[in-house]
């Protein structure tokens, strides 16, 4: 069984990989500027991904990426085998977009990302502002409940994960969720907000 890591918004798939467990594979979405922001363009390119073999994917993803794995295993359902969705987007976001830049900003200050991830993600937004904030707009306003509740008819085997200093999806947010999913719920108590994995990796890893 192939396992996919699925990144959040604007992150990479080597933010992640310090975190993930042997055999998992982070993948790395396309750039703001080769799919101007439209949040369809990501769904294309993760069934792409899925479609690129015959054996069964064990999708995990954090943010974007959870709802991103809902949505490919809506479309094929036959070649996913299990979702792990942390913190997942999904359904619509309260959190005004510049308190999450404000918390980034203090999280980099603190030196909690790798700089080059930092670079690297702010270069490819200025590059493409408008796309962008076009795709933070549109993860924000996502509600795929009615995918979730076709999901849960499915069977596909799911559980959401929580984090209990989550300001931007709440664990509120992920219990909603894993009840339409008709998934399991786990919730972790661990400091860092939405990307509390970055000071708890091995936590990380223990849920994959």
């Amino acid at each position: 069984m192939r396992t996919l890591f699925l990144p959040g918004y604007g992150a990479s798939g080597r933010l992640y990989a310090t975190g993930l467990g042997p055999g998992w594979r982070a993948l790395d979405p396309p750039p703001f500027h080769e799919t101007r922001g439209a949040f369809l363009a990501y769904e294309r390119w993760l069934t792409a991904e899925v479609d690129r073999s015959a054996e069964p994917a064990w999708l995990a993803g954090h943010s974007m990426g959870g709802a991103l794995a809902i949505l490919a295993a809506v479309a094929r359902p036959a070649a996913i085998a299990r979702l792990t969705l942390i913190s997942p987007a999904g359904l619509p976001l309260r959190k005004p977009i510049t308190a999450s830049i404000a918390e980034f900003v203090r999280q980099t200050a603190r030196g909690r990302y790798d700089m080059r991830e930092v670079v690297d993600g702010l270069s490819d937004a200025l590059r493409a502002p408008r796309a962008a904030l076009r795709l933070a707009r549109s993860v924000r306003s996502l509600d795929l409940g009615p995918q979730m509740r076709k999901l849960r008819r499915l069977g596909i085997p799911t559980e959401v994960v929580g984090c209990t200093s989550d300001t931007l999806v709440t664990p509120d947010h992920c219990v909603t969720a894993a009840r339409l999913l008709g998934a399991s719920y786990r919730e972790v108590q661990l400091p860092g907000g939405h990307m509390w994995m970055l000071e708890a990796w091995p936590q990380l890893a223990e849920l994959l």
